[in-house]
């Protein structure tokens, strides 16, 4: 027969040999087709195809070409699934169980069994849940998933807290409360209660790790850093220890917070509360008028300490700049402490500023929440006097310690920053020369040559050079070895001043206090403790983030109606449209290139060098202020579409409220569109979270 001639044969063989095969990510659309990212080309695949495929998966296709020319990639092997651990919503259809996944790019139904240890609580129609994938279409014929866990119903209030954790696999409560007893009772401690520390915080704190004490001298100042010490209550090899340890970090969500210790510990027994002794490692450090930190008179001391005043950052900063309407009134004592520190605030702000380089002051946006847990309204905290008291005094005892840590032990935790991205470097040079910044080759991997470089965007108030040099660095990492921090200007930088909220901070007191009082040097992470500190510091920022957009879509919706004209700042800029943060709210939204401009030929989106050009003539860039409205939220993923207020460049502006195809996914049952994923915010590194001492 034909079917079994060996002429035939030879010649398939020979066929499937000349076929081109590439391997790379799946990319899905809200179309149905979707296209394979190989070797910098993308290859169309059909939605035929894309039903045995997902959107992130990493497979290998043969790429096959019509009579016209045109390729596209024919899935022959799944070399990697993207969803392994993922959140869902259930759908019971006839009996017959199955789950959606909870992400922008994947609208496949994927049949499911319910393989809770727990089912006390019967799965209905749209709950929240976590998921295991256990088969897939292309390897297995068909997708499958086993339910491991019920987040929740569709209809909780507190839906986009828990959803938002388990996402990340985080947890949703602090460790239980229990009875801690002191252990370290036979160090020695001196006893400092009779100087004026005092605490500067939020008014809604409790959770007060950090107090200040400062005396002013002809040749400075000496500033005294008291800070909660955790690890008196906490055995080394406890549990509790190894627990913390996971957890990495405090999560702070809008509304609500996870203490990564248990409350009685991190808002009672460590906590630094007026006129309560507190046992506390002191940092005594010098500090020059002219704002240089003399390392010599470092040093570290266990003591008993007590707040003599629980201060609020507003009420302080009100009465320091004689705000009339001030009810705050000092003791004579507390007065002298607080107007010290604002000269040695200065002092070391000028420093910072003409050594390294001082940040942005963008604001804090605090959730107010009603008593449904809703969004009520939303707070703007601009950086005042109090808060750059406190962020100074923070960053002086963390590049101490680390200045210490590194001479002493050689290890330690550290916060380190490499600069710009090596890979980078080409296009950094190109930003330079186009923004006139003077620069020599050799010193851009360098701190100094870092630093000057970001003065410049700094004093020329260049803030599309400042976004474009944020968009060219290196991520922050936590190390065990010392290394420098770029951002900061330093050779070393540790910290130690919120060992309430941070492992590494634990960590950190163990050891400078093996240096102060000789105690056992403790042990150092390893490798995966290590990555799991890092890993936590990004998935909880995740988890924040995502609370947020949830939080938005609510808040913002009723300004549809109202057209509200916000005044934004341009974030990103790419083919398909621009993210713009409200200056209002901080809300990130997405404006689509169709709201922007009638066509391909008025308007230029360039995402490389994060600009919009009309013809050769630039009009619009990173950083730039823009006025837009709000014209869509589509809540099921979480996202806010809007539209420029005003023309850009001149262009005719489209009518947004015309468009009848407006980007949003109608129904979770549906599978219709995508949203505009954030996560490309973490690419740049976040200043304020990582280098601004920022307390909830």
């Amino acid at each position: 027969m034909l079917f079994n001639d060996p002429a035939l044969s030879a010649l398939k063989q020979q066929f499937v040999k000349e076929k081109i095969k590439k391997e790379g990510v799946v990319k899905g659309t809200d179309r149905g087709f979707g296209f394979l990212e190989a070797d910098r080309e993308s290859y169309f695949i059909s939605p035929d195809d894309m039903r045995n495929i997902m959107h992130g998966d990493r497979i290998q296709a043969y790429i096959e070409s019509d009579d016209q020319g045109r390729q596209r990639a024919k899935p022959i092997k799944l070399v990697d699934n993207f969803l392994k651990r993922f959140i869902a919503r259930t759908i019971i259809s006839q009996g017959k169980l199955s789950v959606l996944p909870d992400h922008p790019n994947i609208h496949i139904r994927i049949t499911a069994k319910d393989l809770r240890q727990d089912q006390s609580v019967p799965l209905t129609s749209s709950d929240w849940v976590v998921c295991n994938l256990t088969a897939h279409a292309l390897k297995n014929g068909r997708f499958e998933a086993e339910i491991i866990e019920r987040i929740c119903a569709k209809d909780d209030p507190q839906t986009p807290w828990i959803v938002s954790l388990r996402r990340y696999d985080l947890p949703l409560c602090e460790p239980a409360d229990r009875e801690f007893k002191f252990l370290e009772s036979n160090l020695p401690r001196i006893d400092l209660t009779q100087i004026p520390f005092v605490t500067i915080d939020s008014a809604h704190t409790e959770d007060m790790d950090d107090a200040l004490y400062i005396e002013k001298t002809e040749q400075g100042f000496k500033l005294k850093v008291a800070i909660a010490d955790p690890t008196g209550y906490i055995d080394e090899q406890s549990d509790l220890d190894a627990y913390a340890a996971q957890r990495g970090f405090s999560i702070y969500l809008p509304g609500k917070d996870i203490p990564m210790l248990p409350r009685i510990l991190s808002q009672d027994l460590c906590s630094l509360r007026e006129n309560q002794p507190r046992p506390a490692l002191v940092g005594s450090f010098f500090v020059s008028n002219d704002g240089t930190i003399d390392f010599s008179q470092s040093h570290f001391e266990l003591a008993t300490i007590k707040s003599h005043g629980k201060l609020i950052y507003n009420e302080v900063s009100d009465y320091l700049e004689h705000k009339e309407n001030s009810a705050f009134t000092p003791s004579p004592e507390v007065e002298k402490v607080l107007l010290d520190l604002v000269d040695f605030t200065r002092a070391r702000d000028k420093y910072r500023a003409t050594y390294a380089a001082t940040f942005r002051n963008k604001p804090d946006y605090d959730f107010i929440l009603n008593a449904e847990g809703a969004l009520d309204h939303i707070e703007v905290n601009h950086r005042r006097i109090a808060n750059q008291i406190v962020e100074e005094s923070m960053i002086t005892a963390n590049v101490c310690a680390g200045q210490l840590l590194a001479e002493k032990l050689n290890c330690g935790i550290f916060n380190t920053h490499a600069g710009f991205d090596k890979k980078k470097i080409a296009e950094l040079k190109d930003l330079l020369e186009s923004e006139h910044c003077p620069y020599k080759e050799e010193d851009l991997d360098t701190i100094a040559g870092y630093n000057r470089i970001r003065r410049f965007a700094l004093s020329s108030d260049n803030n599309y050079m400042d976004s474009r040099i944020r968009k060219l660095q290196e991520y922050s990492q936590i190390t065990i070895a010392p290394a420098p921090h770029f951002a900061l200007g330093v050779e070393n930088y540790a910290t130690w001043t919120s060992p309430i909220r941070k492992y590494g901070d634990m960590i950190n007191h163990r050891l400078l206090k093996s240096i102060a009082v000789g105690t056992t040097h403790p042990k150092l992470p390893d490798d995966n403790t290590l990555f799991m500190m890092n890993t936590a510091r990004r998935t909880n920022r995740m988890a924040e983030r995502d609370v947020r957009d949830w939080l938005y879509v609510d808040y913002l919706e009723p300004e549809i109606d109202k057209r509200t004209i916000f005044q934004g700042e341009v974030f990103d800029i790419s083919r398909g449209g621009m993210r713009v943060t409200l200056d209002d709210n901080g809300a990130m939204i997405f404006i689509p290139f169709s709201f922007m401009s009638p066509d391909k030929d008025s308007l230029t989106l360039d995402g490389e060098h994060g600009i919009a050009l009309k013809g050769t003539e630039t009009v619009l860039k990173l950083g730039d202020p823009i006025k837009v409205k709000i014209v869509a939220v589509d809540k099921e993923n979480r996202s806010v579409t809007g539209a420029p207020a005003e023309s850009i460049g001149g262009v005719l502006l489209p009518d947004p409220y015309a468009k009848k195809d407006l980007p949003r996914r109608p129904s979770f049952r549906q599978n219709s569109n995508r949203r505009n994923d954030d996560s490309g915010r973490n690419r740049r590194l976040d200043h304020h979270k990582d280098h601004r001492f920022s307390k909830r």
